[in-house]
């Protein structure tokens, strides 16, 4: 890419820079021609195509939370 394609690249909403990034790596790129092409950084590209898992929090918790906090309400009303 030139760096009119670069800009284009970057000026594109992140849904379809995400998809952009998964169409050049799926036609076989390596994350380092990516980045070449996208001037994006490689870990960038690793990111935005893998990204961290949100924090899972277990059903029972949010549940005991929830119970905790309705209980702390009615001491006030009460």
């Amino acid at each position: 890419m030139d760096e009119a394609e670069k800009l284009q690249f970057q000026r594109l909403p992140a849904e379809a820079q995400t998809e952009t990034l998964w169409r050049l790596a799926l036609s076989g790129l390596t994350v380092e021609e990516v980045a070449e092409r996208t001037g994006w950084s490689p870990e960038r590209i690793r990111r935005a195509i893998n990204p961290e898992p949100a924090r899972a929090e277990a059903p029972w918790r949010t549940a005991r939370s929830d119970a905790l906090r309705r209980q702390g309400m009615e001491q006030l009303q009460g």
